[in-house]
């Protein structure tokens, strides 16, 4: 995994080049230096391939941190089983989205505090509920949160879910072959609901207006993704494409799923 920008780097980047083909190059050689290797994003551990077929929907129920149940996630995962499927691996699989423009806004009060908790549902059918934690960039400079848990990228001057700019939440996709948090997430479809959830208890809601496959080279230097300074507040979520080759012990691809904050 590679290092993302910080605020305050994106800032100064975009005052000096105006978002010109040299600030992305720059923001491109930061992003791939701190001792990580080229071309690899999301995470130093090694992923492993999953031992449920991508696309196989898990409850997120069946889902546990893997300390507490390292085998009886892979066993539920099988049961729910019926065929096997394969994630797209293409560069976008957005499908036209019915008009939802009415529904969504920026002028909602941001909640206090720290976000708890992020649920992802689709259909009435649940696809993500996971703890939700603050995550920093670690020693070797790689953003990767607690198998088991969702992160929010909490470096300093990147908003939390609800706040003006884009929050990025990040989980991984699967450990030791076990379906973790953002499992399903590459399942997500247009409309779905991104609820997120404070420690108040209060909630900010998002719609989904697009689910991408992304090569992990071009995802951190992806403006849409990092739009720290976006007017509006909105959500991004980053994974693993488990539907992609592994190489060297990590997914070639990413998913990542862009949403838009709700009126209450």
């Amino acid at each position: 995994m590679t290092t993302p920008p910080t605020r305050r780097q994106r800032w100064r980047d975009r005052k000096r080049y105006r978002l010109t083909t040299a600030v992305l190059a720059a923001a491109t050689a930061v992003l791939l230096g701190g001792g990580v290797a080229a071309g690899t994003w999301w995470t130093t551990q090694q992923d492993d391939e999953a031992t449920v077929s991508p696309g196989t929907y898990v409850p997120p129920s069946s889902i546990m941190p893997t300390s507490q149940t390292p085998s009886s996630t892979t066993t539920t995962a099988k049961k729910t089983s019926k065929k096997k499927t394969s994630s797209s691996t293409s560069a976008s699989t957005s499908t036209s989205s019915s008009s939802s423009a009415s529904a969504l806004a920026p002028a909602v009060q941001a909640p206090p505090g720290s976000p708890t908790r992020v649920q992802v549902t689709s259909g009435g059918r649940e696809l993500v509920d996971a703890s939700l934690g603050p995550t920093k960039l670690d020693a070797q400079k790689v953003l990767a949160p607690p198998f088991g848990t969702a992160g929010w990228y909490a470096e300093p001057g990147w908003p939390k879910p609800g706040h003006k700019g884009a929050s990025i939440l990040v989980g991984h996709i699967n450990h030791g072959g076990n379906p973790d948090v953002f499992w399903n997430l590459p399942s997500v479809k247009l409309g779905d609901l991104v609820t997120v959830t404070y420690g108040s208890g209060s909630q900010v809601k998002f719609k989904i207006t697009r689910s991408e496959a992304a090569p992990k080279t071009g995802v951190p230097k992806d403006d849409t993704i990092w739009d720290w300074d976006n007017p509006k507040p909105v959500l991004r979520l980053i994974t693993c494409d488990p539907g992609t080759p592994l190489s060297g012990g990590h997914y070639e691809g990413n998913w990542v799923v862009w949403a838009d904050q709700m009126v209450s």
